[in-house]
């Protein structure tokens, strides 16, 4: 009886493996199809199919095109019951309203999560071209204006071994590949009160941050963040984007509990 109750949890273990398994290759397949989630998964087809039309069933993901996949409404439904829990929507979307119609441009906010920057919410400008971020989506430390803002928070010995162990992978041709040219970074950031990302997660775009004071005046654990096409942004801009992702965090600190 205890042998048959132990293959009975383990077999639920591996349920719960497998379901997370197969939304994470959904969220991060580029054709969303049968083949390609199995493959990433490691399962093999009939094993994916069944637990994707459960999936299916319950909204957790979506079947589009006939034999396509993607997340589905209740996981997004679920992503914004998380982000309400870690900080009020009332505390952070009335700034980032309020600097996307300054400026329309996307607006991003992140918190410093298990080692990581995840973007916790974003409001879209209205130009043409505007898709630069997702929600849940991880922004590198060294590469990121997001990241970089934090950073600077951080006594030196703690920002140099968050970057050591993530890496600096060069990402674009402007990417800060040497942990001393990080230093000169972070130490410019420190006196500007803001940082920049001169294309150098992506080309052709430019994000300006500035990290959200902490309550105790440690290291930040929030960032919010513009992002531009490059030339969308001439220096006298650059400036103004600066003072005002500035004052935004501040705004969004003095709500926070």
């Amino acid at each position: 009886m205890k042998t048959a109750a132990v293959s009975e949890k383990s077999a639920s273990l591996i349920g719960v493996e497998r379901t997370a398994r197969i939304l994470t290759a959904v969220a991060e397949s580029e054709v969303g199809n049968l083949t390609e989630i199995a493959r990433r998964t490691e399962l093999n087809e009939a094993t994916v199919l069944r637990y994707l039309n459960s999936l299916s069933a319950l909204g957790y993901v979506e079947r589009f095109n006939a034999n396509q996949y993607r997340l589905g409404w209740e996981i997004f439904r679920l992503g914004q019951r998380a982000f309400s829990n870690q900080v009020p929507s009332e505390a952070v979307l009335p700034t980032m309203t309020r600097l996307m119609n300054e400026f329309n441009e996307t607006v991003n906010f992140a918190v410093h999560k298990d080692h990581s920057v995840v973007i916790l919410e974003v409001v879209e400008g209205k130009r043409a071209v505007t898709k630069v971020s997702d929600v849940g989506q991880t922004d590198p430390w060294h590469a990121s204006a997001l990241g970089k803002a934090m950073l600077a928070t951080m006594p030196d010995s703690v920002w140099r071994d968050i970057v050591a162990s993530a890496g600096l992978p060069e990402l674009t041709t402007h990417t800060i590949t040497s942990m001393k040219k990080m230093a000169v970074e972070i130490k410019e950031i420190r006196e500007l009160g803001f940082a920049v990302d001169r294309e150098e997660a992506a080309e052709e775009l430019t994000c300006v941050a500035a990290a959200v004071p902490s309550s105790n005046g440690g290291p930040s654990r929030y960032a919010l963040s513009i992002s531009f096409l490059t030339h969308r942004l001439d220096p006298e801009n650059l400036e103004r984007a600066g003072a005002q992702v500035i004052a935004g965090a501040r705004e969004i600190a003095a709500k926070l509990p």
